[in-house]
């Protein structure tokens, strides 16, 4: 047997919501996937316009040129009304949430650790940023670490929430192109 009121409490004291799948917030793109999380731990709001989205991803390890490229298709994204998902993680992800929030967008951040944490921790200010115009998102329960096993299952609910995924910059064994693949096999571009 499991008590949830301790991870309720750890919710409440973060101001995260917990929404599950029959609820009415539910993403829908989300939901019509073949694996959706049966429960979203949500800090920030879901709104209709998110079922317009686009991902963008991309390597850790970018170039320049890239999170140029991630910045501007971010914001270009987000100033024309589409919502920007990626995952909060250094270099193309973080420019892409940037560039959107620079153009008053919304954006959604999933998370592969507890939204007990933040990771990359130096992406706390972002992610406070993201909660207050879009949504910082995780499957995970608060307290889970960040860890390497958790990010193909984060990768899928990018590409489940998003009606496509734009890789900017990825070497050829990546998250992104995990991304990219996760998105086809949903029949998503």
């Amino acid at each position: 047997e499991i008590d949830p009121r301790p991870e309720l409490a750890r919710a409440a004291e973060r101001g995260v919501r917990l929404v599950g799948y029959h609820d009415p917030e539910y993403p829908s793109a989300l939901k019509n996937t073949y694996d959706p999380p049966f429960l979203l731990y949500v800090r920030g709001e879901f709104k209709p316009a998110d079922n317009s989205a686009v991902a963008i991803v991309g390597t850790r390890h970018a170039s320049n040129y890239g999170l140029e490229q991630a910045e501007r298709f971010g914001s270009l994204l987000g100033r024309s009304g589409w919502t920007v998902v990626s995952g909060l993680a250094r270099g193309i992800d973080s420019a892409a949430h940037r560039g959107c929030l620079a153009a008053r967008g919304r954006t959604l951040a999933v998370l592969g650790c507890g939204l007990s944490h933040v990771y990359p921790p130096e992406n706390r200010d972002i992610a406070a940023e993201i909660a207050q115009s879009g949504a910082v998102i995780s499957e995970f329960s608060m307290d889970t670490e960040p860890s390497r096993e958790n990010f193909p299952r984060r990768n899928r609910i990018i590409a489940g929430l998003s009606l496509g995924v734009l890789v900017v910059e990825a070497p050829e064994r990546s998250g992104a192109l995990i991304t990219a693949r996760l998105a086809l096999e949903m029949n998503r571009t």
